[in-house]
């Protein structure tokens, strides 16, 4: 392996948890294989520089010209692509999103690279990587040795620890994706959101069991106490109760908080598989048989119109 890429996220100047994670990794991989290896980083965020952990022989881009819809064109694609030295002997890592996916699987087509996804953790060995995935929507997990050359999309759950001091890196080049698609965007409409739902340590969601979208005030006043996002489970952004930005599940969005409070949500396995990777569960339902008590770390069977309002109260 000559080269690392690998596509980060960036706020404020400094790295998402998962970015960090990303860059953790790899000073590893410099560490235990070759050091000598090219990093090339990609962030589609408008930033002169960033607080990284150090890493050598780095190239950090800033694209930008995307459209407001995140997604890609094929010609986009290419121009990402050509910044990436020697693509057919690198390992390329980036996170699950629908941006990200179709740079990695273009990647994987262009260069003849093998795609691992929804791997939840990597043990970096001098000449090949150990990796844990997550398959079967969660339901169980493979082990596997693979070549470094390779492309990893990380599962939201994704851990890898480190301490090392972060250091201030210049962006190497910005990076104009031109717009070259016959497509045109007519309207595009934001959903305004409080803390990001992808990289929320804490997350309160809720179901049908709220009984009508009014009643959502109770699971935003116990968000705002914690700190927490807010999400719901599919039927409700399916009757627009809720936004789909807020949906989790193996069709929504996967999350790995360190704490997920289910309220009125029986627990279906397309919701698990995308809340498995929580750290700890809390399900709040008034029906002792619902499923997603099996899979809870703590369960509270009630009323969840008695019981939100008063650990808000109590908190």
């Amino acid at each position: 392996m000559k080269n690392i890429a690998a596509f980060i996220e960036i706020k404020e100047g400094k790295l998402s948890p998962r970015s960090k994670q990303i860059i953790h990794l790899i000073q590893d991989i410099q560490q235990k294989h070759n050091a000598s290896a090219i990093v090339t980083l990609f962030t589609f965020d408008q930033v002169n520089k960033v607080e990284l952990p150090a890493l050598s022989n780095v190239k950090l881009y800033s694209l930008t010209g995307t459209s407001e819809t995140g997604l890609l064109s094929k010609g986009q694609i290419d121009t990402i692509l050509a910044l990436i030295s020697d693509a057919s002997n690198a390992c390329v890592i980036g996170y699950k999103s629908s941006l990200i996916d179709a740079i990695l699987s273009s990647t994987a087509i262009r260069f003849n690279l093998k795609v691992f996804p929804q791997v939840i953790s990597i043990d970096v060995e001098s000449d090949q990587f150990a990796l844990k995935q997550s398959i079967f929507s969660g339901k169980a997990l493979t082990y596997l040795h693979v070549s470094h050359t390779a492309v990893l999309q990380l599962n939201p759950a994704f851990e890898f620890a480190s301490t090392t001091t972060e250091t201030s890196e210049q962006i190497s080049e910005v990076v104009t994706l031109v717009q070259d698609t016959p497509h045109k965007i007519v309207s595009v409409d934001k959903v305004a959101q409080g803390a990001n739902l992808a990289d929320a340590n804490f997350v309160v969601g809720a179901g049908r069991g709220l009984k009508d979208p009014t009643n959502w005030g109770m699971i935003e006043s116990l968000a705002s106490k914690i700190g927490a996002a807010t999400a719901c489970s599919k039927p409700v952004s399916d009757i627009n109760w809720r936004p789909h930005s807020e949906h989790v599940g193996q069709t929504g969005i996967k999350i790995a908080p360190q704490l997920y409070i289910a309220c009125g949500i029986s627990g279906a396995i397309q919701h698990l598989a995308g809340v498995n990777g929580s750290k700890t569960i809390i399900v709040i339902n008034n029906d002792p048989e619902a499923p997603f008590f099996k899979y809870a770390d703590y369960g509270i069977v009630g009323d969840v119109f008695d019981i939100v309002p008063e650990i808000v109260k109590n908190i």
